[in-house]
């Protein structure tokens, strides 16, 4: 055992490890690679972390070797199985993390699972980064997107054995909150700068990074994105403030669209009328202002629920909205707007 651990530390120390070789004295290269450490030197990782928790001598060290007997060269999704098996088996607490996670499903219950402690990241690395990923790769999978993202802040992809992966998840959840720039970065690091990326991440990834270089500020596409991750939040049980803050923010654009077509509607029929005379359009309500939603489109953080009457808007407003919507837009964007602002009008307000 004692022979293996120095090998260990041998190879960490000439950097052949990356995910077990970082020291806090070497320098971060710019031009970094992430890729993932071969079977047999991740194994080495596994004998020093076994010995450093005390179980060199526990039965444990036979029962995880299994684990690590492949049938040809493992993929880093293989050799990350195989790593969560062996602390699965070998720890406590990853036991209780992966039981929670496979009771826990969708829904508000998901978000009481408890990552790794962040103070063990400096003693046990490999252990709490790639446990902490395990983790993080779950909520995203159950759309718990937020909660997986600031989980993904705290890992070190230095450490990771299937860097691939742990940026593919990442950037998922990133291109879902639309968080433009975050998610072109891990894209990037993602596409350019790691290695043995399979075939299906790489094509969702271009498919991802292209979707997010295309997305425009302030447009109904974002507003549509927006509803759908305010309804997923929901779902989830979150209804206090990063909601509302997203349902300001989709009001508000809201408001400034209608804002710019009716400015539209008037310059086009201010030409008209120039043109052939005419007094007005014939359709009053197209050329009057949303009354319901005038000013930056906020609402009463204090009162989310019935009482602040999302989506109940005058009819005369309700109906002007409408016809801009069916002139401007295709039908499925009104209907969008249209059944948002309904679930939030009949949104049961939380309880304090």
């Amino acid at each position: 055992m004692r022979r293996r651990i120095a090998k260990s530390v041998i190879l960490c120390g000439f950097g052949l490890v990356a995910v077990l070789a970082i020291s806090k004295s070497c320098p971060a290269a710019s031009d970094q690679v992430y890729s993932s450490p071969s079977a047999e030197q991740l194994q080495l990782g596994v004998n020093e972390w076994l010995t450093q928790r005390g179980l060199e001598r526990s039965p444990a060290v036979d029962a995880v070797q299994p684990f690590w007997e492949f049938s040809g060269t493992p993929s880093p999704e293989q050799k990350f199985d195989a790593l969560m098996r062996t602390f699965y088996l070998a720890d406590d607490q990853t036991r209780k993390i992966v039981d929670q996670c496979q009771s826990f499903s969708y829904g508000p219950e998901l978000l009481r699972l408890q990552a790794v402690p962040s103070e063990m990241a400096a003693a046990e690395p490999l252990y709490s980064h790639n446990v902490n990923y395990f983790l993080a790769r779950h909520l995203a999978l159950l759309t718990a997107y937020s909660e997986a993202v600031e989980l993904f802040k705290t890992i070190d992809l230095n450490y990771v054995v299937d860097p691939a992966g742990c940026l593919f998840y990442r950037s998922v959840c990133e291109h879902h909150l639309l968080l433009r720039n975050e998610g072109l970065d891990s894209l990037d690091k993602l596409l350019e700068s790691t290695e043995s990326v399979p075939v299906r991440y790489q094509e969702l990834g271009e498919l991802m990074r292209n979707d997010l270089q295309s997305v425009k500020e302030k447009s109904l596409g974002e507003v549509a994105r927006q509803m759908r991750d305010v309804e997923r939040r929901l779902n989830l049980g979150r209804t206090g403030y990063g909601v509302q803050e997203v349902e300001e923010r989709i009001i508000a654009t809201l408001d400034e669209l209608i804002k710019k077509m009716e400015q539209q509607q008037q310059q086009q029929s201010q030409s008209s009328a120039g043109s052939s005379n005419s007094s007005a359009p014939e359709n009053g309500a197209d050329d009057t202002y949303l009354g319901g939603i005038q000013g930056e489109g906020l609402t009463d953080k204090k009162d989310i629920g019935n009482k602040d009457n999302w989506g109940d808007l005058p009819p005369k407003a309700r109906e002007a909205a409408r016809n801009m919507l069916d002139r401007q837009f295709p039908s499925h964007y009104r209907q969008a707007v249209e059944q948002y602002l309904k679930k939030l009008a009949d949104r049961p307000a939380p309880s304090p």
